[in-house]
């Protein structure tokens, strides 16, 4: 090849890659799963400069300062234009209310013309856009995109419960606002709206104390030796939690007791009574039917400070596992509770301690992904909730989380059997483990299983009284423990 030839490629290449690349997206999964979804045959395609338009949301509100600084994140270059008629991109506040949609609904539509994205509020106009950044690809951080082609759909999406909480425990451990702020980040990509803040003791209005303990955040370089939040550091944290629409809910200045039936906080300004159900489900119904608004989170679906895997190959924890099939099955109100009950029910949340963390790579490990689980658990209806198409939406998602930095734990790799009778001497053996695309190795003949044994391909019939050893493999590297199990 020429010199010339070599020099024109070498340009081209620069061109190719300052224009960035191009997307097609097919298939639309959501985390929370939406109340109704439903995709089309047409497309419309997105480019770089993107125009967007606002009708009823004012331009320097946090909405819409939020959004174009997310735009401006994923490598777009947004720009306000007063029409929609010409806009890529329409954030529409209804001056008519949609009673279907309620406080934090939205309505999230990609036609042949543009995308837009309508609520009665807000909040539910940042939720649609939240729903937005799980369409596009999960790269859009990393890589910069000339364009990108979405499907023609209609997402119409609303919560089940209007608490959707996460608690952090700052008093066994100090972390920083820096932190904080990306915690609530994370709530916020989830939909997730109250943060259960457990403050230190003597971090009350106008406080300044002292204290030895270290400010645990991998990410700060900035050395921070307090355990104490000033009132200028919790006045920003509940600012910024409140453009994400998160309403922090703090234990300090409330009566908190975690007794083994339930606790009940009292803020100051308030009558209202709330407990927080944490000892079972029961426990919460009953406290319902005493008259008191409930917030669910027993410790059996709840509790991220268990483990979420095998503990010998997992962070300390503190004792009891929840895995992330064992999160997904919570449900604050299950079917058949009784409608008082119901009514009384405000939601869930989930509930971190750190005292066995040592940073903050640690306290998202632990987070995730669970959190996931319990988005769905609270924001999705009952009917929607699939545990199969769930684990495979986490699978895609993991990229998102990974490229944002977030740490996670990959999941349970413990195998789930599901055994059905053949004949008196024969079972049908399925197995599976929570996480997707997990080779299983097994051998029949009381050997240790190898990377060379026999890989699990469906069901199979074995003789009861078979002893059954399995070695999960998940990306080329042999996950967990060898497992026995004999068929009975």
């Amino acid at each position: 090849m020429s010199l010339k030839n070599q020099i024109l490629l070498i340009i081209a290449a620069a061109l190719l890659a300052a224009c960035g690349r191009t997307a097609t997206v097919t298939q639309i999964d959501i985390i929370p799963e939406p109340v109704f979804q439903v995709q089309k045959e047409g497309s419309y395609t997105l480019n770089r400069d993107i125009a967007v338009a606002t009708s009823g949301l004012g331009q320097n509100s946090p909405t819409a300062k939020y959004i174009m600084n997310s735009l401006r994140h994923a490598h777009m270059r947004p720009s306000l234009v007063a029409q929609s008629e010409v806009s890529d991109l329409d954030l529409i506040l209804n001056d008519t209310i949609n009673p279907e949609l309620g406080e934090e609904g939205y309505l999230l539509e990609v036609r042949q013309t543009g995308i837009c994205l309508s609520a009665n509020t807000e909040v539910g106009l940042f939720y649609a856009y939240q729903t937005f950044i799980q369409i596009i690809p999960s790269d859009v951080l990393e890589h910069t995109y000339s364009s990108i082609t979405l499907p023609e759909c209609t997402i119409l999406d609303y919560p089940r419960f209007a608490w959707r909480g996460a608690h952090l425990d700052c008093r066994s451990q100090h972390f920083s606002v820096k932190f904080i702020k990306k915690y609530l980040d994370l709530m916020a990509n989830f939909k997730l709206n109250r943060f259960h803040w457990q403050l230190p003791e003597h971090t009350l209005p106008g406080q300044q104390g002292d204290s030895t303990a270290e400010t645990i955040d991998s990410t700060d370089t900035e050395e921070d030796d307090t355990e104490y939040y000033t009132d200028e550091e919790v006045a920003e944290v509940v600012a910024y939690a409140a453009a994400l629409g998160i309403e922090v809910v703090p234990a300090e200045g409330m009566t908190l007791v975690w007794d083994n039936e339930a606790a009940e906080s009292t803020p100051k300004d308030s009558t209202m009574h709330i407990v927080l159900a944490r000892t079972s489900l029961q426990a919460g119904q009953n406290a319902a039917r005493a008259g008191k608004l409930v917030v669910m989170c027993p410790d059996e679906y709840c509790r991220l400070d268990y483990y979420q895997a095998d503990p010998r190959y997992q962070p300390l924890a503190n004792a009891g596992l929840i895995t992330l099939a064992k999160a997904y099955e919570f449900d604050p109100a299950p079917h058949g509770t009784n409608k008082y009950v119901e009514q009384s029910t405000l939601g869930g949340q989930c509930n971190l301690w750190t005292e066995n963390l040592e940073n903050t790579t640690e306290v998202e490990y632990m987070l995730l992904p669970r959190l996931l689980a319990m988005s769905e658990c609270l924001w999705s209806p009952r009917e929607n909730k699939n545990w199969s198409h769930f684990r495979k939406k986490v699978e895609l998602l993991k990229m998102r989380l990974d490229n944002k930095g977030y740490s996670y734990c990959e999941g349970s790799f413990t195998p789930l059997f599901r055994a059905s009778r053949v004949d008196d001497r024969t079972m049908n053996i399925a197995i599976e483990t929570e996480v997707p695309n997990t080779y299983i190795f097994y051998t029949t003949d009381s050997t240790t299983p190898t990377r060379r044994s026999q890989v699990y391909l469906g069901p199979i019939n074995l003789k009861r009284g078979t002893h059954i050893k399995i070695l999960p493999v998940y990306k080329d590297q042999e996950r967990d423990s060898v497992y026995e199990f004999i068929i009975k």
